[in-house]
């Protein structure tokens, strides 16, 4: 469903209440993923059923069902609020991106990549450098989800593939990137550079380690913003 198309959602009278629930579902979680409702934002039954034209009813149970689905966390007399990562959740995250990663690598290396398949990732890398120079933005984290998951996808495993992808949208749409400074400039881009190199020339071990430090350094450094940032709002109360 594109976020166009959502915008508003037709509530005609003969419309079944099941399909109104799962369109409204389907807004509320595309805007969260959108970064339209950023994380910590709380989330009212009025505001949200004025904003994508529905009554209160569809809008409190896709709550519910995004709350259960972790997309959403509910406060005790406070309501809901679209859910912020937690430092075990990153740990936690990273850990199975690494494994699956590392896994669909192996297949990758057995297999390997046709001419087309590696130029279509060095493209996506292209337009990663240029990202990787400015300040770090909601844009460089979703071209970096593209070069992951299509490295992923030519490993031929569709599950794993699709797994993945719920795991770097957990990690991309619960981020704040205010006030998140990378220093590492094109060092990311030069990471991807070596692991294509490594693939097209048949290093498995090579490309493994160059994957492993990637996905770790992301995951120490992503732990320690969520750090600081915590003791800055503990601070400032």
């Amino acid at each position: 469903m594109q976020l166009a198309e959502i915008e508003k959602i037709e509530s005609a009278p003969n419309e079944q209440p099941a399909i109104l629930v799962h369109s409204t579902y389907q807004a509320i979680k595309t805007a969260i993923l959108g970064n339209r409702l950023r994380p910590g934002t709380k989330l009212t039954h009025r505001v949200l059923a004025e904003m994508f034209g529905v009554s209160r009813t569809p809008v409190r149970e896709s709550l519910e069902r995004l709350f259960q689905e972790g997309y959403v966390t509910r406060i005790a007399n406070r309501g809901y609020f679209v859910a912020e990562i937690e430092i075990e959740e990153v740990d936690e995250l990273y850990q199975t991106r690494e494994a699956l990663e590392l896994y669909a690598l192996d297949r990758l290396m057995d297999s390997g990549l046709s001419t087309k398949q590696l130029q279509s990732l060095k493209e996506i890398n292209r337009r990663y450098k240029a990202l990787c120079l400015e300040n770090l933005s909601r844009e460089r984290l979703l071209v970096d989800r593209e070069f992951h998951l299509s490295v992923a996808q030519h490993a031929g495993n569709a599950y794993l593939h699709r797994t993945l992808g719920t795991i770097f949208d957990r990690l991309i749409l619960k981020r704040r990137v205010e006030g998140f400074h990378d220093t590492r400039g094109i060092e990311p881009y030069s990471d991807h550079v070596k692991l294509l190199a490594a693939i097209a020339a048949g290093d498995r071990r090579t490309a493994q380690q160059v994957l492993r430090n990637h996905i770790k350094g992301a995951c120490s450094r992503f732990i320690v913003y969520l750090d600081q940032t915590l003791v800055g709002e503990r601070e400032s109360r």
